[in-house]
């Protein structure tokens, strides 16, 4: 017979009530009684989480920084300024009068006053765009960032702005075509899409399959501006909707370059005539 292991006695003495399975011995269960989970009483109310208090004097207070460089503060004047910088050093003799102002703010949203080399507005673009803002057409965007980037307070008709992008059947779509979300995503654009502004500056796949569905007789939009950014389809996508044979009037960008905030400063400036 093996010596009693340290321990053994206490296993061997505790009551029956706090034995378990795997220190009782089998066939002598009787007068066990199992451990009873915790519960937890959740009809009692939970605690609120305190507000957190208002700044004031004190600790939290915040601290403007020790001014150590010279630079302008006033907002309204670099506004001014920037703009008016831009009209200076950008040659816009090649764009369309009523589109200089797009390219202007375009141009501010980029910081490259040689993007307009590249621009190519559709001779109707700036006319189309505007009435269908100001008789109240949906803005669809292929990007968060897109949407976001529309001032609302320079819409002329309070005009909706929609990203589909986080619908819930999207991953769904883009899944059994074989696409990504961001061109799934304008599938659900549906019949809304009929004469309404689109603003494209991220996914190539939503430009592409945005000009799909229309040759195959889906809804056509007002106007397009289609200035998706990237290496891999950005530039072949924006030839497409240059060369489209269904005569949408556009905005694009030749090449890699675009983005989420040209795309929105374009609209932006479609909104409203004034920079």
């Amino acid at each position: 017979m093996r010596d009693p292991r340290p321990g053994d006695d206490r296993i061997r003495n505790r009551p029956d009530r706090y034995r378990t399975a795997s220190s009782t011995t089998p066939g002598r269960t009787a007068g066990r009684t199992a451990r009873r989970p915790s519960v937890i009483d959740r009809t009692e109310p939970r605690a609120e989480t305190p507000a957190a208090p208002p700044v004031t004097d004190g600790p939290s207070r915040p601290v403007a920084p020790t001014r150590r460089y010279e630079y302008e503060t006033d907002g309204a004047a670099i506004y001014r300024a920037s703009f008016a910088t831009i009209r200076s050093e950008t040659d816009l003799s090649a764009v369309p009068e009523d589109a200089r102002v797009i390219a202007v703010r375009m141009v501010h949203a980029c910081g490259q006053t040689d993007l307009v080399r590249d621009l190519v507005v559709h001779p109707q673009l700036v006319s189309a765009a505007r009435t269908a803002l100001r008789a109240g057409a949906p803005i669809f965007t292929d990007a968060h960032m897109v949407a976001s980037g529309v001032t609302r307070a320079r819409l002329p008709a309070d005009n909706p702005v929609h990203c589909l992008l986080r619908d819930e059947r999207v991953p769904a779509l883009a899944h059994r075509w074989g696409t990504t979300r961001s061109a799934a995503a304008v599938s659900l654009w549906g019949a809304e899409l009929e004469d309404a502004v689109v603003a494209i500056g991220n996914a190539p796949t939503a430009l592409f399959h945005l000009l799909e569905l229309i040759a195959d007789g889906g809804p056509r939009p007002a106007a397009i501006v289609g200035v998706p950014v990237g290496f891999i389809g950005a530039a072949e996508s924006k030839a497409a909707l240059a060369e489209f044979p269904g005569d949408v009037p556009f905005l694009t960008v030749r090449g890699r370059r675009g983005g989420s905030a040209m795309a929105a400063s374009a609209i932006n400036a479609l909104a409203r005539e004034q920079e």
